[in-house]
């Protein structure tokens, strides 16, 4: 009998807790939380190998860290913008080094928790001032959970976003900001002397949200790879197979992200489909159909309690037979817009048998 009610106290204590949470009880004294984490992610240009660094991860022009600390995790995705290649520039390059300087500041416990919006002001700071300049242009989000307050602090800027799946619930999303059509906010590095016809958002304009959060919950952090071609509808389908507060809880949380690159991938190119990018160009007055073919990257993180699953942190990544160095030569053909309006002479839609989309300038 005592074993029966020590293994049924270990079953219910989540969930004492997380109903604590939800009812809106003080978190202090409760037990720390942690993440299992997984990345998974496809890389357009190399389409049977994804890339792979050991603490930043590279999909094409698309970038993302893990880090852990004391007292928090921080997870954070970049899209390099893909407009930048016709001018001879990498995309992937600006995205890799933002996410490397976040990584680099998370470890070195030069960061506030409970601001990512300065931790990606303070990667971005440094990016500018190297003394090798990068030359790109990026969206981003960074998620830090802070693990003895229960809650998680957000900060993003562009198409770049975050789902909070709850019990089969969506209870936070991020907001997507857009110049234009095609056209999301981004943090630039531009040539100097041509600084005013290129997009350059300010950190200061990302969105910044906090929420609490309950074991069991699932952080679902993307690009717009993922969320230009799958819906909600389909995102939440997947996370329902994750085994919550189980001990097979990882491994489940790793073949979910497999699953939404690959669905993702798959959506791509079906030319029919109703996608989000689809509705999108729609609201713009654009008639287009099916989805996008571009980099994708995804990270799962599902929330937990520390002393049950001791192991956490990193746990899952995607990876091929080989790594190679990521370059970006052909990367995401979505190509999107880096020019400010007044250097915008055309909006061109090619055939979806291509799947490009791009603004051409005139006066660059």
């Amino acid at each position: 009998m005592s074993i029966f009610l020590s293994h049924l106290r270990l079953l219910l204590r989540p969930l004492a807790q997380a109903v604590g949470i939800h009812n809106g009880s003080s978190v202090r004294g409760m037990a720390r939380l942690s993440l299992l984490t997984s990345v998974a992610g496809y890389d357009n240009k190399h389409p049977n190998c994804l890339t792979s660094l050991p603490s930043q991860w590279v999909y094409g022009d698309d970038a993302c860290f893990i880090s852990r600390t004391n007292t928090s995790y921080v997870l954070g995705v970049a899209d390099g913008v893909g407009g930048w290649r016709a001018y001879g520039v990498d995309p992937g390059r600006f995205s890799r080094a933002v996410m490397k300087n976040c990584e680099r500041l998370v470890s070195s416990g030069r960061f506030r928790p409970n601001q990512p919006g300065l931790l990606i002001a303070q990667s971005y700071e440094d990016v500018l001032t190297s003394k090798e300049p990068i030359l790109g242009s990026a969206t981003l989000c960074v998620i830090s959970l802070q693990r003895n307050e229960h809650r998680i602090y957000t900060a993003t800027l562009g198409d770049s976003g975050y789902l909070v799946v709850r019990r089969g619930r969506i209870v936070e999303r991020s907001v997507h900001q857009k110049h234009t059509f095609n056209t999301p906010f981004q943090l630039a590095c531009p040539p100097p002397v041509q600084s005013r016809n290129f997009y350059q958002d300010r950190p200061t304009q990302a969105v910044q949200t906090s929420m609490l959060v309950e074991p069991g919950d699932v952080l679902v952090v993307g690009t717009d790879g993922l969320f230009d071609n799958l819906t909600e509808t389909v995102i939440l389908q997947e996370v329902g197979t994750v085994k919550l507060l189980d001990m097979n809880a990882l491994e489940s949380l790793h073949q979910c992200a497999r699953r939404l690159v690959e669905r993702a991938r798959q959506a791509a190119f079906v030319p029919d489909s109703s996608s989000p990018f689809a509705n999108e160009a729609r609201r713009y007055g654009i008639n287009v159909a099916g989805g996008i073919s571009g980099d994708i990257t995804v990270i799962l993180g599902l929330v937990v309690i520390e002393d049950q699953f001791p192991t956490t942190g990193c746990d899952f990544q995607t990876q091929t037979p080989y790594i190679q160095e990521a370059q970006s030569h052909m990367g995401d053909q979505r190509t999107r817009s880096v020019f400010s309006r007044s250097a915008v002479g055309a909006l061109r839609i090619r055939s979806r048998s291509c799947s490009e989309r791009y603004l051409h300038p005139s006066s660059v």
